[in-house]
């Protein structure tokens, strides 16, 4: 029977193992939720307590488990092994001696008297037989009365310490949860008051949508519940995320649904919940957006950077407008937090540099100290110290059409004016053609706006400056090199049929550009003007201002050919 309880204290001990493991288990998956739960602080508390009680209640339990293996089962088997087995060896040596005794009286009773040898040695044997069997079952009777003692004590120690360790687990629990229980009753309180507001929400949301299903059913299609609207200043940082078609730029030009996000500063995509984050422009303030209306189509528009484009399609007129309205706050809210440097530094990584260069040399070093000089060059132009646009100290992008020099934030304006209007480059980041240099030395931003501007404070407005808002200066912008509003109208009636009549003083003619600069003095004698010259006192007093207008005009538009044919253009400035 104690072999068997051993066997069975056993079984209980593995079994209790088993549950604290699948306890553990169970407790993991609370502290999991609780962290899922961060956000709703009543059920994360909720969680956090109860998780570490039941872990407390798991040790509690291994305490139990481990007092019943060292009691009922170790101190049992200990016995059993060694009292109990040591008096069954006995008990079969005295089997063995009585079985012995037995033999010698048998052939004792069988010994004749006629042969008294045979009866002499049978009573002999039977004596020494005798002997031993009464010696043997002192020790038996012995060990049977220490047994019978040694197993009293023996259960009642080990039974008892197995009840003080039961005693001890439930006294350990009671105290725990004995002062968990305020916080329990104050969380079924709480309990209570959730299910009223639940039920009064539940009855909300059917009331609302009692409505919905009533709009619905009487036709009114006019709401719209897509989420469309952007916070610049959200605390996660996300101006606005939701799904955006985005044509791949593979030779299919398939569309793919994205999930897309605005945030620091930068456009990005996932395919899935848990995908890594693919960014499509590093830096917003680096680019532009444009609705496109001639691609088949509906809702789409355009992400322009300086290195690449990302044609993308919302799933309705109100999410694009919403979608180019976000890009176009994030680029503003950019530029009002971080300074000029740090988008050169972006810019550093970023620009790609033109395919011609003035050097062939790959050395970033040199190309450091090419574009140093080259902004040092273009600045000495008067004028060219300051943005051309708003009065920025130390320009370094520049307007390659117009010939001017341009602020960080100006020079985005222009580049969203499209390539058509202005085509941005940086003095410092990319590389330069001794031709546009020429152009960039012989014009400069006092030349230019005294024909962009020429009718500014006629017209009483007023130039933007470098504190100025960037809606105000794309404003002005849009106005000065777009609708052009500032420039003198040319001549008319009588002036402009005598200015008819007068001979040409000057010609154009497109030529095929060399690429040797050596070239470029003969092509310009040969392309000179026929007749007279212009007085540069002339052009400085605004005299023919309306004349180089066109020129410079016809160069913008695309008449004029850039190359050695913009001499003839420096012949007036």
């Amino acid at each position: 029977k104690l072999d068997k309880l051993v066997k069975l204290c056993s079984g209980m001990i593995e079994a209790g193992k088993a549950y604290i493991t699948t306890n553990k288990h169970f407790v993991s998956g609370v502290r999991d939720l609780s962290q899922q739960c961060k956000k709703d602080e009543m059920i994360s508390e909720c969680l956090d307590k109860f998780g570490d009680s039941l872990q407390e209640m798991i040790n509690y339990h291994m305490i139990l488990f481990d007092q019943a293996q060292r009691s009922v089962r170790q101190q049992l088997h200990n016995f059993v092994k060694d009292d109990v087995r040591k008096f069954k060896e006995t008990k079969k040596q005295f089997d063995k001696v009585r079985e012995d005794m037995e033999i010698s009286l048998v052939k004792n009773a069988q010994a004749p008297r006629h042969k008294p040898h045979e009866v002499e040695e049978a009573t002999g044997t039977l004596t020494i037989t005798r002997k031993c069997f009464r010696h043997l079952a002192l020790d038996y009777v012995l060990q049977i009365n220490v047994l019978q003692a040694k197993k009293k004590f023996e259960i009642l120690d080990a039974m008892l310490s197995f009840m003080h360790a039961q005693y001890t687990f439930f006294q350990q629990g009671y105290s725990l949860l004995h002062e968990l229980d305020p916080y329990m009753k104050k969380l079924a309180t709480e309990l209570d008051q959730l299910v009223i507001d639940s039920a009064v929400e539940k009855r909300e949301m059917e009331h609302k949508h009692a409505m919905i299903q009533q709009r619905v059913s009487s036709g009114d299609f006019s709401y719209d519940d897509s989420k469309v609207e952007f916070n610049v200043d959200a605390p996660n940082g996300v101006v606005m995320e939701g799904y955006l078609f985005k044509r791949a730029s593979n030779a299919f030009k398939t569309w793919n649904r994205r999930w897309f996000s605005i945030q620091n500063s930068q456009l990005v995509y996932q395919k899935k919940l848990k995908d890594v984050l693919t960014v499509v422009v590093e830096d917003l303030r680096l680019c532009t957006v444009k609705p496109c209306e001639d691609i088949e189509r509906r809702f789409c528009f355009e992400v322009v950077s300086p290195t690449k484009s990302c044609m993308l399609q919302a799933d309705s007129e109100k999410l694009r407008q919403a979608w180019i309205q976000a890009v176009q706050a994030s680029i503003a809210s950019a530029y009002r937090e971080s300074p000029d440097s740090y988008y050169i530094e972006r810019l550093d990584r970023t620009a790609s540099p033109s395919t011609s260069s003035i050097d062939s040399a790959t050395d970033s070093r040199d190309r450091n100290v090419k574009g140093e000089s080259i902004l040092q060059r273009v600045q000495s132009i008067p004028g060219n110290d300051q943005c051309c646009d708003c009065g920025q100290p130390d320009p370094r992008w520049a307007s390659i059409n117009l010939g001017i020099l341009l602020c960080i934030e100006c020079s985005g304006i222009h580049r969203s004016l499209g390539v058509h209007c202005s085509k941005v480059r940086s003095l410092t980041l990319d590389s330069w053609e001794p031709e546009l240099l020429k152009l960039m030395c012989e014009l400069g931003n006092s030349t230019m706006n005294q024909i962009y501007e020429a009718q500014c404070e006629e017209l009483g407005l007023k130039k933007p400056t470098a504190g100025s808002s960037r809606q105000d200066k794309e404003a002005w912008i849009k106005v000065k090199y777009v609708e052009k509003k500032f420039l003198k109208k040319l001549p008319s009636g009588e002036a402009l049929a005598e200015n008819e009549r007068k001979p040409r003083r000057w010609c154009v003619k497109k030529c095929q550009r060399n690429n040797s600069t050596t070239k470029a003095p003969t092509a310009r004698r040969k392309y000179r003007h026929e007749a007279g010259n212009a007085s540069p006192a002339m052009l400085s007093s605004g005299g023919n201002l309306p004349v180089l207008a066109l020129v410079w005009r016809s160069l913008t538009m695309g008449n004029i050919q850039c190359g050695v044919c913009l001499c003839i253009l420096s012949e007036f400035i």
